[in-house]
């Protein structure tokens, strides 16, 4: 009896607009491991759990290695966060946006509502009301320098006798992006200490070279012509700059900074989703980034749903198959957690809330975000069978690791690409049950010419998918 194997990581549908799209995972993302005869398989992504409460939907954050605290825009309260998940109420950050938290040696400073805000423990928190500082909406840390962009100028705190003073702006320490005359929509810093300038339509670096007034100076040569469409959505992995945008005249879409150039990271069918959105909708969009058993994610937060890149897949096995959908619950919304940080007290991952006042990790021995089960879906590509039937499906997983006695998947096929037919319900596999198989006898029948397999289910516990097998006759 002839059999074929067949892949989870990249799914196949066809679209309203008469024409055949990915059909992305949801809440899945492939892991490299060749077995089996597949290069690799798809994983549950991990769970969030509750660590504590905090004061509101989430702004920002990061770990301030200098002060070795986690800090957080929460609602309208700029917060500290124990290790165990209590809360410290520090100062009020009026405003629903979101923040950029740089900070110094001495310092921890907050962008937000267009106002600069300073924290440390000695002089406690207050707002910076030189009126220099404009009304910042983006800023980072250089060489003893707080820097910062207005949408239209650059300018940075002030060194006095070679001291920072990072409650003053000197008078003349101004400027604007000279490469092309679109507005500087973010700011930030390369590990060797060059001034990134996020323009609309290009990006720009300054070097410091310790002027009078405004301290840094264009690197001439090192401009590209590909820019950025929001404020926050940037993200940095190991140095390397992450961002949503595009030149001028072109779709937005996703790119990493490389040298003197920006290359393409979004498929086609990112693209697409991308390319929804208005560009003003855009303008909440937040890129962010993580970490998780060696391999390096990027999440894209648009207006309805969350975009997740394996960027260690992607480098190793191309991004087509690097792509997959974050959500929340059982229904199409994007993924709750916001501005994750790296807790080295923990060793985890810590995250605010979209929705509502919590604090959270992300848990990789969890399904459930806050005790309630995600949907995740799996879809193969289209396959060809001329007039057979389908006898025997097998799929490789990993039993017995499951927490209760809900895991389920239900199984159905296309055969046009559209609709799918009634499905069938599979157990996954009880709770130290290490010896099932996920086999199923005769399960669609006769394929008239091509097919594909989906795959969905809900429970408390992760789920891990091999490749499948099917036999036919």
């Amino acid at each position: 009896m002839p059999e074929s194997l067949i892949s989870f990581i990249k799914g196949d549908k066809i679209g309203s607009e008469t024409d055949y799209r990915d059909y992305l995972p949801i809440n899945m993302t492939p892991v490299i491991r060749p077995m089996f005869g597949a290069e690799g398989y798809m994983l549950e992504v991990p769970g969030l759990t509750q660590l504590g409460i905090g004061r509101g939907l989430d702004r920002g954050a990061n770990w301030n290695e200098r002060f070795a605290r986690h800090y957080r825009v929460n609602g309208n309260k700029f917060i500290s966060v124990a290790a165990d998940g209590t809360v410290v109420e520090l100062g009020d950050v009026l405003g629903s946006d979101n923040a950029s938290m740089p900070y110094s040696f001495e310092t921890q400073g907050i962008v937000a509502d267009k106002k600069f805000f300073l924290y440390d423990s000695t002089n406690g928190f207050r707002q910076v009301t030189d009126p220099d500082i404009r009304l910042p909406i983006d800023g980072t840390w250089i060489n003893g320098k707080y820097c910062f962009t207005d949408g239209e100028f650059l300018y940075h705190t002030e060194i006095v006798n070679g001291t920072p003073v990072e409650d003053s702006v000197a008078d003349l320490a101004l400027a604007t992006a000279e490469f092309s005359p679109d507005p500087t929509l973010g700011v930030g810093r390369t590990t060797d200490n060059k001034w990134i300038a996020f323009n609309r339509y290009s990006i720009e670096y300054l070097r410091d070279v310790g002027g009078e007034t405004f301290s840094f100076q264009r690197l001439e040569n090192r401009a590209i012509q590909t820019g950025l469409v929001a404020t926050h959505a940037k993200a940095e992995i190991g140095g390397t700059w992450f961002f949503m945008g595009g030149p001028k005249e072109e779709a937005v879409s996703f790119y990493v900074l490389g040298t003197g150039q920006a290359n393409k990271l979004a498929t086609r069918e990112i693209e697409k989703v991308i390319r929804k959105y208005s560009e003003n909708e855009l303008g909440s969009a937040v890129v962010e980034s993580f970490e998780e058993d060696g391999y390096s994610f990027l999440m894209v937060r648009l207006p309805e749903e969350t975009l997740l890149l394996n960027w260690t897949y992607a480098q190793t096995k191309g991004i087509e198959g690097a792509w997959s959908i974050m959500k929340t619950g059982l229904k199409n919304a994007r993924w709750r957690g916001a501005n994750g940080i790296f807790d080295p007290r923990r060793s985890q991952w810590v995250y605010g809330d979209t929705l509502g006042p919590i604090i959270g990790y992300l848990d990789n021995t969890s399904g459930e975000q806050y005790g309630e089960i995600q949907e995740w879906y799996l879809n193969t590509p289209f396959m060809y069978l001329d007039s057979a039937s389908i006898d025997h499906l097998e799929i490789e997983i990993v039993p017995g690791f499951t927490v209760s006695k809900d895991a389920t998947v239900f199984l159905s096929i296309t055969s046009d690409g559209v609709a799918h037919t009634m499905e069938k319900t599979i157990e996954y596999g009880l709770p130290s049950d290490y010896s099932n198989r996920f086999i199923v006898y005769r399960p669609f029948g006769y394929i008239r010419d091509w097919f594909a397999i989906r795959m969905r289910g809900a429970s408390k516990s992760r789920m891990a998918f091999h490749r499948a097998k099917i036999r036919y006759a």
